[in-house]
């Protein structure tokens, strides 16, 4: 899975390059404010297409449907259980097609989300050793993303979006049984088009890419 990352590394000059390899980028220099410890829930950077244009902005790592319009973000008193509970900083790669809660976003809105590294963590309870992957050419990591956008009744406008995770492969399986979809920018003009089938790019974990420490 995917449930921490860190963005301390990148950097604005960086995305623009790779980004703009596939197309041009109409964003304006965004602040990205670094963070190595990046949760579920926290604002992040990622990127999607408009009119043919990469767009950078922010959003709230943790899918909110389309379909929760109209409806809290939050519960409205305590104990009201009417908020959005569910887990979604990770859709599987396996059903994310079909899911009711993100089988709207894959077919019509997908993105990919930059970090400097991922985290998982192995051990028992209580004395779990953390393991940061990078790129093993300290390279940025673009993560296989869909995103979504819904207006809340507490909130306002929430723009949202989840991690692809498919089953892990080589040295990853020894940390997880899941590991987050990476792509290459070449693999962007698949994966973002959404008349491509992206059954290969989505099986594409690449653990030979990357370093373990």
């Amino acid at each position: 899975m995917c449930g921490r990352f860190d963005t301390s590394h990148l950097t604005w000059a960086d995305i623009h390059r790779q980004l703009s390899g596939f197309t041009n980028v109409r964003t304006a220099p965004l602040n990205l404010e670094p963070n190595d410890d990046v949760r579920p829930t926290t604002s992040q950077a990622f990127a999607r297409l408009e009119d043919g244009d990469w767009v950078v902005e922010k959003g709230r790592w943790g899918l909110v449907p389309y379909w929760r319009s109209g409806k809290p973000l939050k519960d409205t008193v305590k104990g009201a259980n009417d908020g959005w509970k569910m887990t979604t900083f990770n859709a599987r790669c396996e059903g994310v097609a079909t899911a009711s809660t993100f089988k709207g976003a894959f077919a019509r809105r997908r993105c990919v989300v930059p970090a400097s590294a991922w985290y998982e963590w192995t051990g028992e309870k209580g004395s779990k050793t953390k393991h940061t992957f990078r790129r093993a050419d300290d390279g940025i990591i673009w993560f296989a993303g869909i995103w979504d956008k819904a207006t809340t009744t507490d909130a306002g406008e929430v723009t949202s979006f989840t991690i692809l995770t498919g089953p892990s492969e080589g040295m990853l399986t020894d940390y997880h049984t899941r590991a987050p979809v990476i792509l290459e920018p070449d693999d962007f003009g698949v994966w973002m088009d959404p008349a491509n089938d992206p059954a290969e790019v989505m099986a594409a974990v690449r653990a030979e890419r990357f370093g373990v420490g």
